[in-house]
């Protein structure tokens, strides 16, 4: 999507479940998304794409597609992040490396998780 000019990626789950807890991620090389990118549910995605279908051209015209992105709110002002990466991403090891003095600096406002991704290797022995 982001290689053809799409502002905004909108991927819909093609398996009617909770997606509450899926991650969505890039395919591990660390060259990573640069669009804004979302997961919707199979029955939102139905919703959007039967209207699509049904659309008039006037109505595609008029389209604009709003996302929002919203972080829990803590009442102690505290903020948790994750991280993930492969060990294959010199980029992300370099982030480590050079984030680590600023996270120290937080002392305990901010609470980072690093997370290693693993992928199965079918064809390996």
């Amino acid at each position: 999507m982001e290689n053809i000019g799409v502002a905004i990626g909108i991927v819909v789950d093609e398996y009617a479940e909770d997606i509450t807890n899926i991650l969505m991620s890039d395919d591990g090389t660390g060259g990573g998304i640069r669009i804004p990118s979302m997961l919707i549910s199979r029955t939102d995605g139905d919703i959007l794409l039967d209207w699509i279908s049904a659309a008039t051209m006037p109505d595609l015209e008029a389209l604009v597609v709003m996302a929002e992105f919203v972080m829990p709110f803590k009442e102690n002002n505290e903020v948790s992040y994750d991280f993930w990466f492969t060990s294959s991403s010199n980029r992300a090891i370099d982030f480590i490396e050079d984030f680590t003095p600023f996270q120290e600096g937080f002392e305990g406002q901010v609470n980072f998780t690093p997370h290693y991704v693993f992928w199965e290797c079918v064809g390996c022995d």
